[in-house]
């Protein structure tokens, strides 16, 4: 029995014998039109012979058979799928099978073929920059440190050889008071931020002294006990009693005959150094401090610190200083505030340490970074508008192929072909072109024959 679509003109062979109950439905393949057979008809009518003129689809369709049956206990009205799914279904499953799309193919490798060797050398450069800019950060701040610690021992260095010098003098050793008020007048002239030089014996007495006031009894400080002791040098940060500011005061043996007879002693303001210190700046957060032996502040940007002496033995620049710990130590601050810093040891045991916050101190690194950030998303940018371009002129040709092979497919021999293109596409459209002329011609001798 030859079933004939009513719509396009596709035949179908149908066994009626497989026919369950009286009537069965089914969809036509080429245009999804619903093709109704009766059992009934097959049986009272002979097998139509179906003229050459309306096969209008290729000879291997009209071999097709689809077994379409329904069951007996199924209303007639039921709609039976032939076993084969129309092309414009197979066509759509292959659409919804199909995974990554050329166009999303193209882009990924464009962006991969550009990026990557981009990325790699930025990751390059960017940890070169790193390290060299942590290593300048790192020497800038040992090298400031060093020369902050320097003009400090300088500076000490300086008062420690004055009295030395003036303690070996006769006038000095002969323990006299006319004779050494003289040379202890004369050394604070010439250094006024001595404002107090004087000398005692050996049981801390005082002998003689520049402001030529009363004689005092210096038993008690602990420099004079360090002299008288054996110790060569001795010093000690206090607030003065006389100047009621911070001060310095240091203390020499007074020697004869290499026996230790008497104490000389200046103390003096620490206006000189401190100001050095405590005026010096690294952008907005940077600054130093100096804390003697002790951690007690000599020098601070915080006057109160420096007033009050407060302890900073605690500090982690000190301890690192203390531990001996060279290079960059890095600390949060009471604030909670990620900081940088540099400590180093003077002569007398005192450390004087720098510290910034780490932000500023690698603005420069983080400006880089912020620089090489918006230049990789520029290029990506870039990229993929160009990789969007190129891949849509590849794949729009492509897809109007596609789109005029599937229509082939399904017995449009009409549809237009462009062929603009001179590349590989060009050669592809050609073929497709000359696989159309071949059906058709295919179909014309087809018919010619039946006739």
């Amino acid at each position: 029995m030859i079933v004939i679509c009513e719509e396009c003109g596709k035949k179908y062979k149908i066994d009626p014998g497989k026919i369950k109950g009286e009537q069965a439905r089914f969809k036509c393949k080429a245009c999804s039109h619903i093709i109704t057979v009766n059992k009934l008809e097959s049986r009272r009518e002979p097998e139509p012979t179906v003229e050459p003129e309306t096969m209008e689809s290729p000879v291997a369709d009209s071999t097709e058979v689809p077994e379409e049956t329904s069951d007996k206990s199924e209303p007639p009205s039921q709609v039976v799928e032939p076993s084969a799914p129309p092309v414009t279904d197979r066509i759509d499953r292959r659409k919804k099978k199909a995974g990554m799309g050329l166009t999303t193919k193209v882009i990924l490798l464009m962006l991969l073929v550009s990026l990557l060797p981009g990325t790699i050398y930025f990751i390059l450069s960017f940890r070169q920059a790193n390290d060299r800019i942590v290593s300048d950060t790192t020497q800038m701040g040992i090298q400031t440190a060093s020369v902050l610690a320097d003009e400090v021992d300088e500076w000490l260095d300086k008062n420690i050889r004055v009295l030395n010098t003036v303690a070996q003098m006769p006038g000095i050793q002969s323990m006299n008071r006319f004779e050494q008020e003289i040379l202890l007048q004369t050394v604070q002239k010439e250094y006024p931020w001595m404002y107090l030089v004087f000398t005692t014996d050996i049981n801390g007495m005082n002998v003689a002294r520049n402001d030529g006031k009363e004689l005092k009894d210096y038993s008690d400080r602990q420099y004079v006990q360090d002299i008288t002791s054996g110790k060569d040098l001795t010093w000690q940060n206090l607030i003065g009693k006389t100047s009621k500011q911070p001060a310095l005061v240091i203390a020499v043996p007074i020697r004869k005959n290499n026996q230790t007879i008497g104490v000389m002693a200046a103390a003096m303001t620490r206006d000189a150094i401190s100001q050095r210190i405590a005026n010096w700046r690294q952008g907005k957060t940077g600054y130093a401090f100096l804390v003697d032996q002790y951690g007690k502040v000599v020098s601070h940007q915080l006057k109160e610190f420096v007033e009050e002496q407060k302890d900073l033995s605690n500090h982690p620049l000190v301890k690192a200083a203390n531990a001996n710990k060279n290079g960059m130590i890095e600390f949060k601050d009471d604030n909670g505030r990620n900081e940088i810093g540099f400590a180093k040891t003077t002569q007398l045991g005192w450390t004087l340490a720098i510290q910034q916050a780490k932000n500023e101190a690698f603005a420069i690194l983080k400006e880089s970074q912020m620089f090489a950030f918006a230049l990789m998303g520029a290029t990506f940018i870039v990229v993929l508008i160009i990789a969007y371009i190129a891949s849509r002129a590849i794949v729009t040709p492509i897809r109007k192929l596609t789109d005029a092979a599937n229509r082939i497919s399904v017995g449009e021999l009409g549809v237009e072909i462009e062929n603009k293109s001179k590349d590989e596409i060009g050669d592809l459209a050609e073929a497709i072109t000359r696989m159309q002329d071949s059906i058709r011609l295919s179909i014309e001798r087809l018919r010619r024959r039946r006739r």
